[in-house]
């Protein structure tokens, strides 16, 4: 499944693969595998979710990303979070078609590339800060992609028409 991610901030983060999976050497100048690939938040066009807003998402891309850029992206994970205690989803996601994340399918994938729970929540905070963000959850692919499923329907029921 294939969704477009309308980005509102991007910053840098700690995530990489381990493992040098991504081509890049680790000791070269300006290593992404030193700085960690950027992470940009934003909305999944198309959507509606149950508070009445689009979907929140987070996308782990190459090079940063502008303010209001669409990224055609793909599902990989579905954070469960509390923010300041309330319960908040966002849908993680990558580059639909970036050859640097065809191994990111699965939770666990994330893992090896340093995306645990607590690195997210700090990613997170550093977006948005002034929040206190806790990871609660981290569900795979399916259940990502079931969640957009569900909000694409429910603005599809909306607007009368479907998006991209």
């Amino acid at each position: 499944m294939e969704c477009v991610i309308v980005v509102a901030a991007t910053i840098g983060s700690p995530f990489a693969p381990a493992d040098g999976s991504d081509g890049y050497a680790l000791m070269s100048a300006g290593s992404i595998r030193v700085t960690g690939y950027p992470v940009g938040a934003g909305v999944v066009a198309g959507t509606l979710t149950d508070g009445g807003n689009p979907a929140d998402a987070l996308l782990l891309m190459e090079e940063p990303a502008l303010p209001g850029q669409e990224i055609r992206a793909r599902p990989v994970a579905l954070l469960h979070t509390l923010v300041d205690g309330l319960p908040r989803t966002e849908v993680l996601c990558v580059p639909a078609h970036d050859a640097n994340f065809a191994a990111l399918t699965d939770v666990a994938a994330l893992r090896a590339w340093h995306a645990d729970e607590g690195t997210l929540a700090t990613v997170l905070h550093r977006l948005q800060r002034g929040h206190r963000w806790r990871i609660t959850e981290l569900e795979e692919a399916p259940a990502a992609e079931q969640f957009l499923a569900e909000a694409r329907h429910c603005h599809e029921g909306l607007t009368w028409r479907k998006e991209r």
